[in-house]
């Protein structure tokens, strides 16, 4: 404990990041308007989106990673964070850890219990624009197609995989890094690839709390 207070009493910048982290980020994204819970951290700013009358909650002891530094394997951007419609929620459960993804709802996207959501990964329950080519003529995004999305408690999300809009993804679900998830994924599958397929399942472990 004392070889640790004298490297912070050391290192300025370190102090700096620490405040930033722990005073300022909770701060500011409370003023914001999202809603956190106890023991929610964040490790970097996250860019946040939230349009009048939507929601984004967060648990008790979610961590949002948004510093480059702040994974092993680095992040590409800081986590997004993005309720883009008046009637748009993010909800996402107690002890999720979130690092560098980008969350875009525009209908609902529900996150449940200690879900790891890897570095790069997206989770949209929107096309964002429409497909019909006439439409996007006289308006870019209106009228674009949406559908809510729901992750399970325990799921893992490897880095840059991709959610699409619709989908359900069931209890300790694995979804590989860059697979690409159009359809509902069974509790305890194992999904990769483009589009994502069942390559195994796993033992369901107990439920926990």
């Amino acid at each position: 404990m004392k070889s640790l207070i004298i490297k912070l009493l050391r290192s300025p910048r370190t102090i700096s990041l620490l405040l930033y982290d722990l005073i300022l980020v909770p701060f500011w994204i409370r003023l914001i308007g999202v809603q956190s819970g106890h023991g929610c951290r964040f490790v970097g700013l996250p860019v946040v989106r939230l349009a009048q009358g939507a929601q984004i909650n967060l648990g008790e002891d979610v961590l949002v990673n948004s510093r480059s530094d702040s994974n092993p394997a680095g992040l590409p951007h800081p986590t997004i964070l993005a309720a883009i419609g008046p009637q748009s929620c993010i909800t996402i459960g107690d002890g999720t850890g979130i690092s560098g993804a980008s969350i875009t709802a525009r209908s609902s996207i529900t996150i449940g219990k200690r879900v790891l959501i890897g570095a790069g990964a997206c989770i949209w329950d929107t096309d964002f624009h429409p497909s019909d080519a006439n439409r996007r003529r006289e308006h870019p995004t209106r009228d674009a197609r949406c559908a809510p999305i729901k992750i399970e408690d325990e799921v893992f999300i490897g880095a840059r995989a991709l959610i699409l809009k619709g989908v359900n993804v069931g209890r300790c679900a694995v979804i590989g890094a860059g697979a690409i998830v159009t359809k509902n994924v069974k509790p305890g599958d194992i999904v990769a690839g483009n589009p994502a397929r069942v390559v195994r399942s796993i033992n369901m472990p107990t439920r926990g709390k």
